[in-house]
Parts: C-alpha cells; sequence; structure tokens
C-alpha cells in the first residue's frame, strides 16, 4: 500500500491536480447544481408529470455523460494558465446560482480555452445543446406552441380523414363518426420530443467523433422524424374511443409510448452517427456474429 501510496504521490503533481480540477471541476459544479434544481422539480409534480420531467432528465444525464467522457479525453492534461483558472472559477461560481447560466458559461468557457482543440470544441458542443435543451427550447415553447400543436392536428386530422370513413377534424377538435372527440393541446405536441432528438443527435455524434460531416443532418431528419410518426400514430390511437384514450394518455400505453420513442431516438442516433462515420471513409457498414 505505502508503495502504491508513493507510485501516485510521484505521478500527481501540484500542476497535474490543478490541471484535474480545471478541466473536470466546473463541469461537476454545474452538474450538481442541476442534479439538485431537477430532483426539486419532480419532487414538486404529481406522478405523471414526475415521470415525464424524468424522461427528459434522462436524456440531459445522456449528454452530460458523454460531456464528461469528452473532457476525459482531453489528457494529457496542459498546464492551466492564468486564463484558465480563472475562466474556470468563473464559471464554478455561475454555475452555483444557476445551472443554466452555468451551461451557457462553461460552453463559452471550452470554446475560448481551445479553439483549435477539436475534443474540446466537442465537448462545447453537448454543453451548448444542453443549455439549448434547458434554456432556450421553453423559450420557444411559449413563443410557437399553439402553431407547432396545430402543425400536429393537422397531420393526425388529415390521416384520420383518409383512413376512417367518417371521421372529421375542425381547429384542435379530431371527431370519429361514434361520437368520439379528442382535443389536441399543446401537452400533446411532437415538438418536445423533438428538441429531446436533437439533444440525443448532438450527444452521440459527439461521443462517435468529434468532427462534423453534412450527412449528420440526415440522421437528425430521421431522429426527428421518428418523433413526429410516433406521436402521430399515438394521437391517432386516442381519438379511435374512449378505452383507447385513456390507455394512451394515462394508462400504460403513454408508458408503453415514452419508451419507444426514447429508444427510437437513442438507436437512430447511434447507429446514425457510426454509419456516417463508415460512410465518411467508405467503409460498409457490417454486424458482428454473436
Amino acid at each position: 500500500m505505502t508503495a502504491i501510496v508513493r507510485a501516485l504521490s510521484s505521478r500527481l503533481t501540484w500542476s497535474l491536480l490543478l490541471g484535474y480540477l480545471v478541466v473536470f471541476g466546473p463541469a461537476a459544479v454545474v452538474l450538481l447544481h442541476r442534479l439538485h434544481e431537477a430532483t426539486i422539480t419532480v419532487l414538486s409534480l404529481e406522478e405523471r408529470y414526475a415521470i415525464h420531467a424524468m424522461r427528459i432528465d434522462t436524456y440531459q444525464l445522456l449528454a452530460w455523460g458523454v460531456g464528461f467522457y469528452l473532457l476525459g479525453r482531453l489528457f494529457p492534461i496542459r498546464r492551466p494558465n492564468a486564463f484558465d483558472i480563472a475562466g474556470a472559477i468563473i464559471v464554478c461560481l455561475v454555475g452555483c446560482f444557476s445551472s443554466a447560466a452555468g451551461l451557457a458559461a462553461l460552453s463559452l468557457f471550452l470554446f475560448m480555452t481551445g479553439p483549435r482543440d477539436v475534443r474540446r470544441l466537442a465537448a462545447a458542443t453537448v454543453f451548448a445543446a444542453l443549455f439549448t435543451q434547458q434554456a432556450i427550447v421553453p423559450i420557444i415553447y411559449d413563443l410557437l406552441i399553439q402553431k407547432m400543436t396545430q402543425l400536429d392536428v393537422v397531420l393526425v386530422g388529415t390521416v384520420v380523414e383518409l383512413t376512417i370513413p367518417g371521421a372529421t377534424w375542425q381547429s384542435d377538435i379530431i371527431s370519429m363518426p361514434s361520437g368520439h372527440a379528442i382535443q389536441v393541446v399543446a401537452g400533446c405536441c411532437s415538438f418536445t420530443n423533438v428538441s429531446l432528438a436533437f439533444l440525443s443527435w448532438v450527444a452521440l455524434t459527439k461521443f462517435e467523433r468529434p468532427e462534423w460531416h453534412p450527412l449528420d443532418l440526415v440522421v437528425l431528419v430521421a431522429a426527428a422524424g421518428s418523433q413526429i410518426l410516433l406521436n402521430t400514430i399515438r394521437i391517432y390511437l386516442m381519438a379511435m374511443s374512449p378505452d383507447m384514450y385513456l390507455y394512451w394518455h394515462m394508462g400504460p400505453g403513454s408508458q408503453i409510448f415514452a419508451a419507444i420513442a426514447s429508444a427510437a431516438v437513442v438507436l437512430i442516433s447511434a447507429f446514425g452517427a457510426r454509419w456516417v462515420s463508415l460512410r465518411a471513409t467508405n467503409r460498409p457498414l457490417t454486424v458482428s456474429p454473436a
């Protein structure tokens, strides 16, 4: 044991320890504050809404994991200068008061301290996507939710009219020939799922490689499209009958939808990022036998 301690002490210099703190300290402070905020939010909500909030937090934890993974790839850690130390302290102070502002500061800090380091830029991109999901998406949601919800109504209503004789839709109401009708409200909008798809796409693409490729946009469209398609199917099923509405809106169907939607966006983002990497190197996509 004494030999191990001596070996570690000979390698872990004050300069190296300071480098570790500058790299991981700001992100750790912001994450701890974010976990505190998320816990308070979940505990204050009803069960159904708490589960939805936890799903969003799960996507954010995925991105946080990728962010720390990318920070870990910055080794060997360079000797921090005064600017690095001052920037890390500022990010920590900002992160203690607001996780959203801390994410913005952390992303900016990484961009400024390594403009030519693709690994730092990749980590900064992931933290910027987290900031967008946490701070910008709610603003867009409040401003445009009515119009975006109407797009979902038009999509589902058109499919209903084409596939069910006698079914109609008007404004935000979809009606069945049996007399059953549903109102598509903001909570049913696919925008939230699309924004989560964006976060997953950024995180898993940066996990695959630090550089962007034009084909990455194809993967983003596929991931976002899967969320719109699945949400359309869910609203369609809710419009079928009162029993189907209860099942897919408040019953087990809502959890099934959440699981399938989450799996779809993660799989599309992960395999899509790998596919783009292989296309960029002109290598075929192969699956190893079990």
